[in-house]
């Protein structure tokens, strides 16, 4: 999904109050602002609903094997670092600072920023797609080989690969400033 379907998402789901109030002078811009804010807020929460899917699905992989199959060593802790790296990122993710400022607070978001921001953002779900896609391929190969070690080695420096963007982010939203 675009930035554009997302924010037509939001505005499709307007009351019809809120379409009327569009139509007030300064009312328009402030609920502009408002539905970028969503965005910015759903987007993220795609990207987090991503990474919960993609862990599940390499832990439901990894739950299946026998008891002789079991990790050790190397393999145990890749599972750990997966493990780790995945809950930092989604964790950074979720409770990032949303792209933009209150109606008080006292740095406000231009809005030529603010989709700089959303922008950015739809990166980081392609990078979440590419990670469940990591972890579906290293599903299918048989735990504990080399392959298998290699395909979680490409999936960990893909979540850390994530981790730089949200670092990058946040390096955005630092650079926000100014009058609205």
């Amino acid at each position: 999904m675009s930035k554009k379907d997302y924010l037509e998402k939001v505005k499709g789901e307007r009351t019809l109050l809120e379409k009327i109030m569009s139509y007030i002078p300064g009312y328009r811009g402030y609920k502009e602002k408002e539905l970028r804010r969503e965005s910015d807020r759903l987007i993220r929460m795609e990207v987090v609903n991503r990474l919960k899917a993609a862990k599940m699905d390499f832990r439901r992989a990894l739950a299946n094997l026998s008891t002789t199959q079991k990790l050790v060593g190397d393999d145990a802790y890749r599972l750990e670092a997966f493990n780790a790296r995945i809950d930092r990122v989604t964790q950074r993710i979720d409770k990032a600072v949303a792209g933009y400022a209150g109606m008080f607070d006292a740095v406000k978001v231009k809005e030529d920023k603010l989709d700089a921001v959303i922008r950015h953002d739809l990166s980081l779900i392609e990078k979440a797609e590419a990670i469940k896609a990591g972890v579906k391929n290293s599903n299918q190969i048989e735990a504990g080989t080399e392959e298998w070690r290699a395909a979680v080695d490409a999936v960990i420096a893909e979540i850390e690969a994530l981790d730089k963007l949200v670092d990058e982010r946040a390096n955005i939203l630092r650079g926000i400033g100014g009058e609205a």
